[in-house]
């Protein structure tokens, strides 16, 4: 979380941190209104999005967010040291028309202006909206936890928020003329679980390299463990009751509840990737689902996504 400088490799001068996302529940939103891991039973969007607006409107929030970083700080111990806490990207545009045929189910992302397909949400201007919206919240918030911290310190500097917001201007999904889902667009700075990452600048193979790591993993993909679908959804539910759950662990137990009936359109998609890798036909198969380091990925930035936040933090330091 932190970098290390200074004479003393003991203690820190600075650190980065990124909270609030699994506190208000961004995985339930997204699979809700989203990804729609599990198809019907993957929850009702707005109830997911009241439930958020609701934890954020609760003192609770601020005051557990304001506790952590209190605590970072004083752990710490030198009076020169600060936080960069970075806020969130607003996932869409939110304006243009052509991603309201666009559904980014995990399962079959894909463009439809007939919208034959029942059931699934569609990339709405008004859902489009309503998930930004709430980004916007959670940011305000930690803005405003931000002073109320630095006031607490004698009005230093303590805390820095960073919002990255402006550097991915034309950087999202839902921009103009695109239709979504397109993974071969790299100037989007967001994964979803089939793209491909973007490379630094100086760096022009490292997307390609990353796409290799990532074939190469294929063929263990079948044999990646999930969770016991009878158990884990409570298994979550307890460790919830102490703390939020990582959004991998979320994805993993939907996967493995949506997949384990025969019958599901899920198991279908299992079965057919599966047999394409076993008769080696890689290089045709879109990214699956089950490699890990693509469920990790989505609704994250990639490479270039990174750099426009180091890039924010460094323009403040």
């Amino acid at each position: 979380m932190g970098l290390q400088t200074g004479t003393n490799p003991t203690i820190a001068d600075i650190a980065t941190v990124s909270i609030g996302g699994n506190d208000i529940g961004f995985y339930n939103i997204l699979t809700a209104c989203v990804l729609w891991v599990g198809g019907n039973w993957a929850g009702d969007c707005d109830t997911e999005v009241a439930k958020a607006n609701e934890i954020l409107a609760s003192p609770d929030l601020s005051t557990n967010i304001t506790s952590v970083l209190k605590e970072i700080i004083d752990k710490n111990g030198n009076d020169a040291f600060k936080v960069y806490m970075t806020g969130y990207v607003t996932f869409f545009n939110e304006a243009t028309p052509l991603c309201e045929s666009s559904s980014f189910r995990i399962w079959n992302p894909h463009y439809d202006n007939t919208h034959k397909e029942k059931g699934q949400p569609w990339l709405t201007t008004a859902l489009r909206a309503q998930l930004n919206g709430v980004v916007v919240a959670l940011n305000t918030i930690l803005s405003h936890i931000t002073s109320s911290v630095n006031a607490y310190y004698g009005n230093t500097q303590r805390i820095v928020f960073v919002d990255p917001n402006s550097a991915y201007a034309g950087h999202r999904w839902c921009e103009d003329g695109v239709y979504e889902p397109d993974n071969g667009r790299l100037n989007t700075w967001l994964f979803l679980s089939s793209t491909p990452d973007n490379s630094l600048p100086d760096d022009p193979l490292g997307a390609l390299e990353s796409y290799q790591q990532e074939q190469s993993e294929l063929v263990a993909g079948p044999d990646f463990p999930l969770p016991d679908p009878t158990t884990c959804r409570e298994t979550l539910t307890q460790f919830n009751s102490l703390v939020r759950s990582d959004w991998y662990e979320n994805m993993l137990c939907d996967i493995s509840i949506a997949t384990s009936s025969a019958s599901s359109f899920e198991y279908q998609v299992i079965q057919k990737e599966a047999m394409q890798i076993q008769q080696g036909n890689l290089t045709k198969l879109r990214i699956p689902w089950y490699v890990p380091t693509r469920l990790a990925k989505t609704f994250h930035p990639k490479t270039l996504g990174q750099l426009a936040f180091a890039n924010e933090i460094m323009a403040v330091w």
